[in-house]
């Protein structure tokens, strides 16, 4: 097959390499399209992969200057706006501030009025955007690369990023009647970000409650819904630590005499400011009255994407038995990097963090996983959907303290494991990581699911509506107007660095 997979960017490899690596190993010719630069600047992945396999190639998009893009834009943004305007979101604070940057005041002022904020109301305002977006074309270049590229089969990830361009190579592919699908990229992706603007004919998911949101928060088609498993979490199962314990706190500088617990930060929009929560949380551990969990040492592992502020500062340096390893974080993506990562899980006796997927990573390898909630992070903690996951599904993950004395007093509970906090945890990883079973991997089931996709009936291109067509006809005014008031380059929301990101949707197969 010749597969042309659009990603936000290269660091998306890290979820999927392993599954670009089986299918090219099957023989199919996969080209990786990308939409921006990878925030990390790290494409050792990448370099590994195309290395590797002559039959695996890479482009970057080119900047689209057709007229539509700025109403796409602005309409799928306003659509992803909304979905935080209802009860389902009513606690989430931060997502909603989020979306709301990428939307005019003028949007946001009619959000308000009462009649838009009925049920009813969003509803019909929702309804009026997703006729624009079926009135809007897909973009000519990009049918064009179909038809002259051929591929058996398009997929995409994440696509769900607010306002998403990705949403054009979905259109382009049902334009010209080629099977497309999305392979979503995290276990927070269906909730916490964008919605599916325009559903492709598969959408691959991890497990079971991932199927549910793909239906009840997107509309998609029961179906069309797959669930796989997270190829993402494959490389954990089998893996076996590169040093003995000792050989470990001999490396980071910490007492081999001494359990450690192993504190995981999170993305920087999760929690700003972690460090001075982390010495919070420290000195409650070293207040304890239990002496296993007052003497225990602290490992401290930056999120390569988390605030460094404070983590290298006086304070944290002033604790005894704590160290920040490895220092600015690191993005375990090579044989050394993950060692170090999978060597930091499975020789701690407890990870704590505030909402990060490496607590998932945390429970494969079998450590117990707790968090507080912390009041600077209620919104980016049960203020999410997902977050709830790790607290209910499958018996839960997380033990979850309402204060820092009371996860104190939990933590000691990791000395005294019993054969039933074992099984909580593999009955968790089971449903919510591998739902065929621990011993199945997802990854060649992924892929199976995706040759599957592409072997299905021939799809005959999709021509708009008569009543879209004329939607077209009386929107092209303002599309003009938008394009020429809208740049095709602009920053990233919130980007500190002022990073631009071209999202154009053109990636020629080479």
């Amino acid at each position: 097959m010749k597969i042309l997979f659009s990603m936000r960017h290269s660091g998306a490899l890290r979820n999927f390499g392993s599954t670009v690596e089986e299918l090219a190993r099957r023989g199919h010719q996969i080209h990786l399209v990308f939409m921006m630069r990878d925030k990390l600047a790290d494409d050792r992945l990448l370099e590994s992969l195309t290395g590797a396999f002559p039959n695996v190639t890479h482009g970057m998009a080119e900047v689209s200057k057709r007229p539509w893009l700025g109403l796409a834009r602005a309409t799928r943004s306003t659509v992803d706006y909304l979905r935080y305007r209802t009860p389902d979101y009513r606690d989430a604070a931060a997502l909603h501030e989020r979306a709301a940057a990428r939307v005019s005041s003028r949007v946001q002022a009619l959000s308000r009025l009462p009649v838009v904020r009925t049920p009813g109301g969003l509803r019909f305002v929702t309804r009026a955007l997703h006729a624009v977006e079926r009135a809007i074309p897909p973009d000519p270049a990009l049918v064009r690369l179909m038809t002259d590229q051929r591929p058996d089969l398009v997929l995409v990830t994440p696509l769900i990023e607010l306002g998403s361009d990705q949403v054009e190579y979905i259109k382009a592919a049902q334009a010209a009647g080629v099977p497309c699908g999305l392979c979503v990229h995290s276990w927070d992706n269906l909730t916490n970000k964008g919605l599916i603007h325009v559903v492709p004919d598969a959408v691959f998911v991890w497990n079971e409650a991932q199927r549910k949101e793909a239906a009840d928060l997107h509309a998609v088609p029961a179906e069309s819904v797959v669930v796989t498993g997270a190829p993402t979490y494959d490389q954990w199962f089998t893996r076996r630590p590169s040093t003995t314990r000792d050989e470990f706190c001999r490396k980071v500088g910490l007492p081999a005499e001494r359990p450690f617990v192993l504190y995981l930060c999170s993305s920087k929009f999760i929690s700003p400011r972690e460090a001075e929560f982390i010495v919070r949380w420290i000195r409650a551990l070293r207040a304890s009255g239990d002496a296993r969990v007052r003497d225990a040492g602290v490992l401290v592992r930056p999120h390569p994407r988390g605030d460094m502020r404070g983590l290298d500062g006086p304070e944290l340096r002033s604790l005894r038995d704590v160290v920040v390893w490895p220092a600015g974080g690191a993005n375990p993506v090579d044989t050394d990097s993950r060692n170090d990562y999978f060597d930091s899980l499975y020789h701690s006796v407890a990870t704590v963090g505030i909402n990060t997927s490496a607590q998932i990573e945390s429970g494969i390898v079998g450590r117990p996983v707790f968090s507080i909630r912390a009041p600077e992070y209620v919104t980016t903690q049960e203020g999410t959907l997902h977050f709830r996951y790790l607290l209910s599904e499958h018996g839960g993950l997380l033990h979850m303290a309402a204060n820092l004395d009371e996860h104190a007093r939990a933590l000691a509970t990791v000395f005294d494991r019993t054969a039933e906090d074992e099984q909580r945890l593999r009955e968790f990883v089971r449903g919510f990581v591998r739902p065929q079973g621990l011993d199945v991997p997802a990854t060649p089931l992924l892929a199976n699911a995706i040759e599957a996709l592409a072997r299905s009936t021939a799809r005959v291109p999709q021509h708009r509506s008569l009543g879209a067509r004329v939607l077209r006809f009386a929107l092209y005014p303002l599309a003009a107007r938008m394009k020429a008031e809208r740049p095709a380059v602009r920053k990233r929301p919130g980007s500190p660095d002022g990073q631009s990101r071209q999202e154009g949707p053109v990636g020629a197969l080479r």
